[in-house]
């Protein structure tokens, strides 16, 4: 294929054109403005899985108004392979080992308001060269997390620069949402004694439960009557997302019931739950359950005043376990009780004030929990927790 040359009329379009065709795209760019997301796929099934960028982050260019950490923040909502280059002034897209775009356009709406040219290519064997320059630069280069993006924005002072007009008027695609930065990773250590861990298992497998579900049953045997239980609403509740079209109050009232039955701590008020537009809880569950980016992020979201995902009457403990119904080897059931157990294991550190963050902490937690138990699964951890908050197994 001939080589096809774009201006920053059509440089936005091809990128979308052929990220869509692949699965791994390597970026390298010298500076990213705020609106650099925009210069990918809104939708993540037309985005490559793969995305890898290389920009200049390097304090003096952020604090010089060069690369906007804004606009890292919403590319990490896109992929969490980024890294910086100091010095970078390449200007070069990859998709796969096929295609390349090749030019003076950097990840900014003011690149596009100035004369530019991009060459688009599919020699494969030119192409190759460019990947293996791209990872060359990828093995030198910063790591670019959320941590560092923060940092990066104290640096940050926006300068005026005029530009050269463009002679026509250039719009980048528009996003519905801006990508939200995901929550660090978590870090925690268990301080409690491998012995004394043992000993509090012990107690789960012999002592009686007092909830009484079953007469007689060890705590370990309760855990499994609810783990059994929480599966079957699990099947339920994928059934009904099936069928949300068809959604009427009385689905809102079973929905809110499942939630209820781990969220009596959450200030959960069923009569502003079910006067809701069914049509509204079932976008807002497909995006809480379902929907593109990080789970703790959506959760966050859901709970958000303000938020069109907001939905009224339901807590964070109800929200966490219809997420736990739906994934339950990914996500851990949380409430005060568990979040008591935990610090008196001294596993959490002290929480984040973002509920997200939080949440993926406490979830981290809990997993390592599972498997240092070999409990095996969350929910039986969870139920492991709840008894030594209770002290149904004390200490």
């Amino acid at each position: 294929m001939k080589p096809i040359c774009h201006t920053e009329v059509t440089h936005v379009a091809a990128i979308h054109r052929l990220a869509k065709e692949s699965r791994i795209c390597r970026v390298a760019v010298s500076y990213c403005g705020r609106d650099a997301y925009q210069f990918f796929p809104e939708t993540l099934a037309q985005r490559p899985e793969d995305l890898r960028i290389i920009v200049d982050a390097s304090d003096g260019t952020v604090a010089n108004g060069l690369t906007n950490p804004t606009g890292l923040t919403s590319l990490l909502g896109l992929t969490r392979q980024m890294r910086s280059v100091t010095g970078l002034h390449a200007k070069v897209f990859i998709f796969d080992d096929r295609s390349a775009l090749v030019g003076s356009t950097n990840l900014s709406r003011s690149s596009l308001a100035q004369y530019q040219m991009t060459l688009e290519m599919s020699d494969r064997p030119l192409v190759k060269k460019l990947v293996a320059w791209f990872d060359g630069h990828w093995q030198d280069g910063r790591d670019l997390d959320t941590e560092e993006v923060d940092r990066l924005k104290t640096l940050w002072r926006p300068k005026h620069q005029p530009t050269t007009v463009a002679h026509k008027a250039i719009t980048i695609p528009q996003w519905h949402e801006r990508p939200d930065q995901p929550p660090n990773e978590s870090r925690f250590k268990i301080a409690f004694k491998g012995q004394a861990l043992k000993q509090l298992l012990s107690k789960f497998k012999s002592n009686e439960c007092p909830y009484g579900e079953i007469e007689g049953a060890s705590c370990l045997e309760t855990a499994d009557l609810y783990e059994r239980t929480y599966q079957a609403h699990g099947k339920k509740l994928h059934a009904l997302m099936r069928r949300r079209p068809g959604w009427t109050h009385n689905t809102l009232g079973s929905i809110f019931d499942m939630a209820y039955m781990h969220g009596r701590a959450a200030k959960m008020r069923r009569p502003l739950f079910v006067k809701q537009s069914p049509r509204k809880v079932a976008r807002s569950l497909s995006f809480l359950l379902e929907g593109d980016g990080d789970p703790y992020v959506r959760f966050e979201k859901v709970l958000a005043t303000g938020s069109p995902y907001k939905l009224d009457g339901l807590g964070a403990a109800g929200a966490i376990f219809l997420m736990h119904l739906w994934s339950p080897s990914e996500v851990a059931l949380i409430n005060a009780p568990i979040v008591d157990a935990l610090r008196t294991l001294k596993v959490v550190p002290v929480l984040s004030s973002q509920k997200g963050q939080a949440f993926k902490d406490l979830s981290a937690s809990i997993k390592q929990i599972a498997k240092a138990t070999k409990l095996g699964t969350l929910a039986r951890a969870d139920h492991f927790l709840d008894a030594i908050a209770k002290r149904h197994i004390g200490l």
